[in-house]
């Protein structure tokens, strides 16, 4: 073989030693380069978790103190709502009291002015409803007496529900 195949195959060889070497020396910088900034990710990263985990501990906090607070007020509400139903039920109680079989009588009927009539002189009805209208004594009619109590025990639920939906709404807006 002459000395030039000789020496151009001995550059070739060298040629691709440094060529190899080169790709090995800058795989190995790329690897520094990908180290130093993974670390620094990674510095990061752990800095974002834990101000993610101080921040969630924050409001976790403050998510269960709304919570008790809103429990103790539906629970304090609940009190009330009671409170209230026990004095409708009372008043219905003493409304029905004031019946005189099954009829609503009138506490005030014959204390003084106010009636159409003269004092002491009766209503002239129609004879064919001796039942129906209202007698000298002051009892109301039976179907009278029996809307007046309907009416009453209906407005007095709804003022309750009423009561307790303010009370509900003011809570939640006093949350927030």
């Amino acid at each position: 073989m002459p000395l030039w195949a000789i020496k151009i195959g001995a550059g070739a060889l060298l040629f691709g030693a440094l060529i190899a070497g080169y790709f090995a020396w800058a795989s190995h910088q790329q690897g520094i380069g990908e180290e130093r900034a993974t670390i620094k990710y990674n510095a990061k990263i752990e800095k974002q978790q834990k101000e993610a985990v101080e921040l969630l501990a924050k409001e976790t906090a403050r998510v269960t103190a709304t919570e008790k607070a809103l429990q103790a007020s539906k629970n304090n509400q609940e009190i009330q709502d009671a409170k209230n139903t026990k004095v409708v039920a009372g008043l219905t109680a003493r409304l029905r009291d004031l019946t005189v079989n099954g009829r609503l009588r009138d506490p005030h009927a014959g204390r003084g002015g106010g009636g159409g009539a003269a004092s002491g002189a009766g209503s002239s009805g129609s004879g064919n409803r001796p039942d129906d209208g209202a007698d000298a004594s002051g009892i109301l009619s039976a179907d009278l007496s029996g809307l007046l109590q309907r009416l009453t025990l209906k407005a007095d639920q709804i003022n309750n529900a009423y009561i307790s939906c303010r009370a509900d709404a003011e809570a939640v807006r006093n949350a927030r």
